[in-house]
């Protein structure tokens, strides 16, 4: 595994069992999971380490997939998960974009709660990937910090409305 990495923190104003459940529950990760630009939905979810999360992404006359594959889950403070760009089976694919992008990430989130509030900590790294896959993982990091920013918007959206936060 790579040595390069990926780390952003989000607080949420909600207790981290819920922040915990939006990600173990199909119906609510319909609400806020995904790129903001498309519309997402749940194709299946397996929320077990060796189960999958996987995904269909609709926009701009396109569809695409994506995957996680679970490692290790413990309620209610850690997901583990590699996630990749998916087929409708699930099979990883090339990113659908211009760059030799890893096929695989390896994310890690931690939640902590404090006063009543949830801090998510995310990191993420490639897996099993070359120099250039490398350099295309850091070269977008700007752009991922501003993604899981607004699908982390989404789920603060998603707990306040659900929750009456």
């Amino acid at each position: 595994m790579s040595d390069a990495i990926f780390r952003a923190e989000y607080r949420f104003k909600a207790l981290r069992t819920l922040v915990f459940e939006a990600f173990s529950d199909a119906a609510a990760l319909n609400q806020w999971w995904g790129p903001v630009e498309t519309r997402n939905s749940v194709v299946s979810l397996d929320f077990r380490p060796g189960g999958i999360f996987h995904f269909r992404m609709e926009g701009n006359g396109t569809v695409s997939y994506g995957r996680f594959l679970f490692r290790d889950i413990q309620p209610p403070h850690l997901l583990e998960f590699t996630n990749a760009f998916a087929d409708e089976n699930a099979q990883v694919v090339k990113a659908p974009f211009d760059m030799p992008f890893p096929l695989e990430i390896l994310y890690r989130i931690i939640l902590q709660e404090e006063d009543g509030e949830t801090l998510l900590s995310i990191t993420g790294r490639p897996v099993n990937a070359g120099p250039e896959e490398t350099a295309a993982f850091l070269s977008i990091n700007g752009s991922m910090h501003e993604g899981f920013g607004a699908t982390f918007h989404q789920l603060d959206l998603y707990l306040h409305q659900t929750n009456n936060i």
